[in-house]
């Protein structure tokens, strides 16, 4: 190789990774949250949320779907992180709702340690109005 041909090919690479290292440092940090919800019976409403965040939109049920739930979502970790409580709510017609609640810390611990927030409650029969 001549000297004059590695400063013209060093750039070509080198920027490329510089341009994603700086585009990755000022992104927030996303993190990939998979949840594995099924109930008995199948069938359930399943919502969370995160309460005791800053952020607009916090506090409000996001719809996860209808057991058996297989989903993906994208999380941002310092808000989580930050957040007082996040709820998993469970619900049927019919049935009692069935919550699970975690901090900030402790819902990564479970993630991290896991690599998924499994639950499967059982559903419990609301009694008969006479």
């Amino acid at each position: 190789m001549s000297s004059g041909y590695m400063p013209a090919v060093l750039p070509r690479v080198l920027f490329p990774l510089l341009l994603a290292a700086l585009f990755l440092g000022g992104c927030s940090g996303k993190q990939a949250v998979q949840f594995k919800i099924n109930s008995e019976p199948e069938g359930a409403h399943v919502v969370y949320r995160v309460t005791g965040s800053e952020s607009p939109g916090h506090g409000d049920w996001i719809y996860l779907g209808n057991t058996p739930i297989r989903s993906v979502r994208q999380l941002d970790e310092d808000t989580v992180s930050e957040a007082d409580k996040i709820t998993l709510k469970v619900m049927r017609a019919g049935y009692f709702d069935q919550i699970r609640e975690w901090d900030g810390a402790a819902f990564w611990e479970e993630v991290s340690g896991k690599g998924v927030i499994f639950w499967t409650p059982r559903l419990v029969p609301q009694p008969a109005e006479k």
